[in-house]
């Protein structure tokens, strides 16, 4: 991905502007970094990267997250103990971590500067010495002064340059930081202690002091020290070491031994500050970050953590919007009210653990030691949960319960497997391994496709990040990939896997078809297409910074207003009893089932069938002149299809239509985002008048009850049908069998659009198949191509028998050919 921007100055090369800059350059933008020392260094304290900044980096696909966790130490535990050395609460932070799907690793910051400036590369311009005093902006570029007669002219400016901004200066005026009244020591030390366990973050809490050690990997700890004392005091600590040992020396033995362990000239003294957040950062080609935006105190331990969003966030946006000025309005809007919060919630934390006040600490330790567990780790967690790159768009929070409909796919699947396949196929020369980059980069794109569900023995189930792991991939040589579309329908997905696999099935040299799996928990037809048109296009274009699409709400929270909420639902139902009341005057039949088949065994197989050449295309002639939709007509052969499989050619027979209706929702989305949009309606529709004109009824009928909604009022009453648990279906699958809308159902997928060629890939075919499993008898998915017109079948394996839906497939395609005639007509294969 290119940004329109080409170039960028970064004024301050801490860990911010090392950030923006490695980020910068990975979206396509030269970077100059300006540095005012007269060297690349930082101090040589620590600091911890939490999981929300993990997670950020690993946007950047540097393989920077990798290196952290080479330099430091993976966090393990987090104890909270008392001045005297015994625990108040431990807590093993593994949970956490994969709740927010990356580690936290501790380490000195020198490690964490010199792992972001080899991400920066090589070649990587560096002003050093280089003092900002003043810009100036022109229509399209800013210039930047430096102290020492320098100019540098670029599209953006990027201040970075801490919590005495030269930059913010010019912009919002020059003031003091706010005071935290308290003074914060600083050190590393090589230092070893029974008390400090490998991985092990430890606070001890006591009246206005606090102590903390942290393991950092390799024989080091990082320590720090707090305060509670005047403004003036914390801005000019007039004490050394010996004091500093006075006062911890009734603390537990290790914190006297690794002060001791420390050289006097290694421990810095620094006054905690920040400063109140500001309503807007920067103007025209100008933008702050890290420090020079929104400065906090140490308690929440996100200052370092939320200048690294904010670099990925900032590259994210210049590299999505083609006007600069937009882009850095976009990520400003994105990134304050976070930061907003980070700075309250640190200034308030900090207030509770400097307090003297002996009743406030009693409370607070009670806290502590015997608080609810789930509040306390989710306290924990909130500030190192990575909000994502924070589109414009509603976005939800991961981890997340399941919606009713989400919760019903993966209920169902729970059962028996319900699957969403596409398949599409690619000419030219393509590998294993380049399809396994196209899935790598298409994971990191997709936040829901590194997230598993979890549940409490089936109830209260959970989507949760977890971390990477890449996506199965099978290499097969068959002439017809169809045969390995039962073995996609029917294999679970494993526990803690993406839930998306692919298939690369060689027909010949040169010929490929590429199938990819999912369930409906994430994805409908249209997802699933997508997925394979992502992968093909990111597998084409090899090495570029992939942008995360941000996992969308449930479908429920983004529906039209009308049918939201317990009075949208009701008057939904209301209108489904009326529309139900009706269809019954005809006395629809349904297809019957073969044999009883238990609902964990109900898995799907495909038969299909392919319309192209001249009949395809005097089908489409023919569906114009009657004006009359090709999927209309489709049902309309169905319904026959399904008389002549019944030997009840006058009946009705209730055909469901699987309805998309990612355009219908409060805020649409389009086709790369994750989810299950799509929703049945059925409708009687008779098996024994002319086709044409049961396809016009059905199409009207159709429209009209679209247009009502009829589909999303659907969706209301979908909460009564879920089990309790997957274990406990039989209830609910009696319903289905006898009533439910799956009898004879079809979904239609116009892919006229999908492109033709990606890369130097001739791209041909794409199709979906829908599992069943236990929602109903089958499912015809129909694809709308260019030059074909795709019938497949997924059907229960021995509620029909393959026999049963062969003559059921050809007898549709029958029907359809019926109405047209032509002199030349192709295979019907």
């Amino acid at each position: 991905m290119n940004s329109p921007v080409k170039s960028a100055l970064v004024v301050g090369a801490g860990i911010g502007g090392l950030t923006a800059a490695a980020a910068l350059r990975r979206a396509g933008i030269d970077v100059v970094l300006c540095e005012r020392g007269p060297e690349l260094r930082a101090a040589g304290f620590g600091l911890s990267v939490q999981s929300n900044a993990m997670n950020a980096l690993r946007t950047l696909d540097l393989g920077i997250d990798e290196e952290l966790l080479r330099a430091g130490a993976q966090a393990r535990s987090f104890t909270f103990r008392r001045p005297d050395g015994s625990d108040m609460r431990r807590v093993d932070v593994s949970g956490i971590d994969a709740e927010l799907g990356a580690p936290a690793v501790a380490l000195a910051r020198k490690d964490l500067h010199d792992v972001l400036l080899a991400a920066c590369g090589d070649d990587l311009r560096v002003e050093l010495g280089a003092e900002a005093v003043a810009f100036t902006e022109t229509a399209d570029a800013v210039r930047v002064e430096f102290a020492d007669g320098r100019t540098l002219s670029a599209d953006v400016l990027i201040g970075a340059d801490g919590i005495n901004s030269a930059i913010r200066a010019q912009l919002h005026g020059a003031e003091a930081p706010r005071p935290g009244k308290f003074v914060c020591w600083l050190a590393l030390v090589p230092f070893a202690h029974p008390a400090i366990e490998p991985g092990a973050s430890i606070h001890y809490w006591g009246r206005g002091m606090r102590f903390g050690i942290h393991d950092i990997g390799h024989g080091n700890v990082y320590w720090w020290a707090t305060l509670t004392t005047t403004a003036e005091q914390a801005a000019n600590w007039p004490h050394g070491k010996d004091d500093l040992l006075a006062r911890f020396a009734s603390w537990a033995p290790e914190i006297t031994a690794i002060i001791t362990a420390t050289p006097e000239s290694d421990i810095l003294a620094l006054p905690a500050q920040d400063r109140p957040p500001l309503t807007e950062w920067g103007s025209g080609r100008v933008t702050l970050l890290g420090d020079a935006a929104h400065p906090m105190l140490p308690s929440l331990g996100q200052g370092a953590n939320s200048a690294i969003e904010d670099a990925v966030v900032l590259a994210h946006a210049l590299a999505t919007h083609d006007d600069a000025v937009t882009a850095l309005r976009v990520y400003e809007q994105r990134r304050i009210p976070r930061t907003t919060m980070l700075v309250d919630g640190s200034r308030k934390l900090g207030r509770l653990e400097q307090t003297r006040n002996r009743a406030l600490i009693v409370v607070r330790d009670g806290f502590i030691a015997k608080g609810n567990e789930a509040k306390l780790q989710a306290s924990l967690a909130e500030p190192m949960t990575w909000p994502g790159l924070g589109d414009l768009e509603p976005v939800a929070a991961l981890p997340r319960p399941l919606s009713t409909l989400e919760r019903w796919h993966w209920t169902v699947d729970q059962v028996a497997p319900l699957h969403i396949v596409s398949r599409v196929r690619v000419t030219g020369d393509l590998d294993a391994d380049t399809v396994r980059a196209g899935l790598a980069a298409l994971t990191r794109r997709h936040p829901m496709l590194h997230t598993e569900v979890r549940s409490d023995d089936g109830r209260n189930p959970r989507f949760v990040p977890v971390a990477i792991e890449p996506i199965t991939l099978r290499e097969v040589t068959s002439e017809d990939w169809t045969t390995e579309i039962d073995t996609e329908l029917r294999t679970r997905f494993d526990a803690g896997a993406p839930l998306l696999r692919a298939t690369l099935i060689t027909a010949a040299p040169g010929i490929h078809d590429l199938v990819l799996t999912s369930t409906y928990t994430i994805a409908d037809a249209v997802t699933v297409l997508s997925f394979a048109r992502q992968v093909l296009e990111l597998a084409a274009e090899p090495g570029g910074w992939v942008a995360e699409v941000p996992a969308p709400p449930a479908p429920e929270a983004l529906f039209p207003r009308p049918f939201q909420g317990w009075r949208g639902k009701r008057k939904a139902i209301a209108r489904l009893a009326a529309d139900g009341a009706r269809d019954l005057r005809v006395k629809p039949v349904r297809v019957s089932a073969g044999t009883e088949v238990a609902p964990a065994r109900r898995f799907t197989k495909l038969t299909r069938r392919v319309v192209d050449g001249t009949e395809y295309q005097a089908l489409l002639a023919a569906c114009a002149e009657h004006d009359v939709p090709l999927s209309s007509l489709v049902a309309a052969a169905l319904a026959r299809a399904a008389g002549n499989d019944a030997d009840a050619p006058q009946a009705h027979f209730p055909v469901g239509v699987s309805v998309l209706f990612r355009e219908q929702l409060e805020r649409p989305l389009d086709a790369t985002h994750t989810g299950a949009y799509q929703a049945m309606i059925a409708l009687p529709t008779p098996a024994g008048q002319p086709l044409w004109q049961t396809a016009t009824a059905f199409a009207t009928d159709l429209a009209s009850r679209i247009e009502q909604r009829q589909h999303l009022a659907n969706l209301g009453g979908i909460g009564f049908m879920l089990p309790k648990t997957p274990a406990q279906p039989d209830k609910v699958v009696g319903l289905l069998d006898a009533r439910g809308p799956g009898n004879l159902c079809l979904t239609f997928v116009d892919t006229r659009d999908f492109p033709t060629r990606i890369g130097n890939w001739d791209i041909s075919g794409p199709e979906v198949v829908s599992g069943m499993s236990i929602s109903g008898l089958m499912m015809l998915t129909v694809g709308h191509g260019t030059d074909a017109l795709s019938l497949n079948l997924g059907y229960i394996d021995g509620l029909l028998s393959p026999e049963r839906a062969d003559l059921l497939i050809d007898t549709l395609v029958d029907a359809l050919l019926s109405v047209v005639s032509a002199p030349e007509v192709a295979a019907v294969h």
